[in-house]
């Protein structure tokens, strides 16, 4: 293996999501006590255009709308006569559903409460709290948690657009706090939680195969 092969392999969108992930681990403790402190920076007073922007912004970390991009991109690819896309839209989709089913799974474990209610930011409020009412359904958020499946996912297909999912990703996050609805902890539990899930299910569904090679690929035809 020459030395490009390596830094090649070492620079795959697998590597570079691990890391993130990584740091993302480490991060959570310190933002979980800092909660308080950078909700006002992350969530400013008197811009009724950025509430604006964030509420059409949000409905992009929906569940359905998460697991339906990866649906529809497989549909794509078996209308036009793609091969291997009807599996990796099936399988990609079921992953963002995983991590959706999981993120519920940790908010009943969790309790924790949302902004603006009663012992806000405390976690294992009224434990057990299955099914978690909305008040105490706060981490992790659930569509930083889908959104980020979904990143993660695109950016294993298409790694050229991984700054771009990301930053969509992303400001689903702040869009939740802008609103009102978690701590920013909450955002970045939710995006560990979506990474994790995906990369996971990627080694063992095979999800992290160049599609470019797919994308190339010719339906084969009799000789």
């Amino acid at each position: 293996m020459t030395d490009r092969d390596a830094t090649s392999k070492r620079c795959t969108p697998q590597a570079r999501w691990r890391i993130g992930l990584a740091v993302g681990l480490l991060l959570l403790p310190c933002v979980i006590l800092a909660d308080r402190g950078l909700l006002p920076l992350l969530r400013p007073e008197a811009l009724p255009w950025l509430v604006w922007l964030m509420q059409r912004t949000t409905w992009l970390g929906y569940g359905p709308v998460d697991v339906g991009i990866p649906l529809m991109i497989g549909l794509v690819g078996w209308w036009r006569a793609r091969a291997g896309f009807p599996r990796r839209g099936v399988l990609g989709g079921l992953a963002v559903a995983v991590a959706g089913i999981l993120d519920q799974v940790v908010k009943n474990l969790t309790c924790r409460a949302r902004p603006g209610a009663e012992g806000a930011g405390g976690f294992l409020v009224d434990f057990p709290c299955f099914p978690a009412p909305y008040d105490l359904a706060a981490f992790p958020s659930g569509h930083a948690t889908t959104a980020f499946a979904l990143a993660t996912l695109l950016s294993l297909w298409y790694p050229r657009g991984t700054a771009g999912f990301v930053a969509l990703a992303a400001l689903v996050g702040w869009s939740r706090v802008v609103l009102g609805s978690h701590f920013p902890s909450d955002i970045l539990g939710g995006a560990i939680l979506g990474c994790a899930v995906v990369l996971g299910l990627s080694r063992v569904w095979k999800l992290g195969l160049s599609q470019g090679k797919i994308e190339n690929r010719q339906p084969t035809t009799g000789q």
